[in-house]
């Protein structure tokens, strides 16, 4: 069953787990670190806020049903066995370990769960990029993304202004040959049978 909730919790970013906690995956966006010239990557984190109450998340339950291909009620009692399991590993003192999440165990006191967040989570696409030049507002970072390594980015030189413009000289004009074709044929065929 986890194998499911992790891909659950990795589409819709939360994960509810009724009477120990809920999941949260927070999305941190790019950002320019203007004093190192560095473009910081996007990061995921996960956060973990415990629960008393029963609170139940009603999708999880018909993304599990169509995923297992079971009735509703047989995955809820799956569901609530997984988390029955889960509440007694942690109230007796046992790590409980959530591949891709994190670990949980219990605090110092009755009612606290600590939660250790795994620390590669292994949603970063790309490593953070070192800019040679912060105000270059020209960098293509579309192509750097598919390396994932460090990379330097430079400003265009006079060779790349001049590429550019020659590559938008070499533009296709394919339809303008083949309007003229179809012109002539239909010009042949109305000579032909007119």
């Amino acid at each position: 069953m986890y194998p499911l909730l992790y891909k659950y919790f990795l589409v819709n970013k939360k994960l509810v787990f009724p009477g120990i906690g809920h999941f949260i995956l927070q999305d941190t966006p790019a950002s320019l670190d203007f004093v190192k010239g560095i473009l910081r990557a996007p990061q995921s984190k996960i956060l973990f806020a415990p629960i008393d109450a029963n609170q139940e998340d009603s999708n999880l339950f018909l993304y599990l049903k169509k995923e297992m291909r079971l009735d509703e009620w047989q995955v809820v009692e799956q569901f609530k066995s997984f988390v029955s399991t889960l509440k007694y590993n942690i109230e007796d003192y046992k790590l409980v370990e959530l591949p891709g999440i994190g670990k949980l165990q219990k605090g110092s006191s009755e009612q606290e769960i600590v939660f250790t967040p795994t620390t590669s989570l292994g949603l970063t696409a790309v490593a953070d990029i070192k800019l040679s030049n912060t105000n270059d507002t020209r960098a293509n970072l579309v192509e750097l993304y598919t390396t994932g390594e460090n990379l330097i980015l430079t400003e265009e030189t006079e060779e790349d202004k001049l590429e550019m413009i020659v590559k938008q000289k070499d533009e296709d004009y394919w339809w303008v040959y083949a309007l003229i074709l179809s012109l002539f044929g239909v010009g042949a065929l109305l000579y032909y049978y007119i």
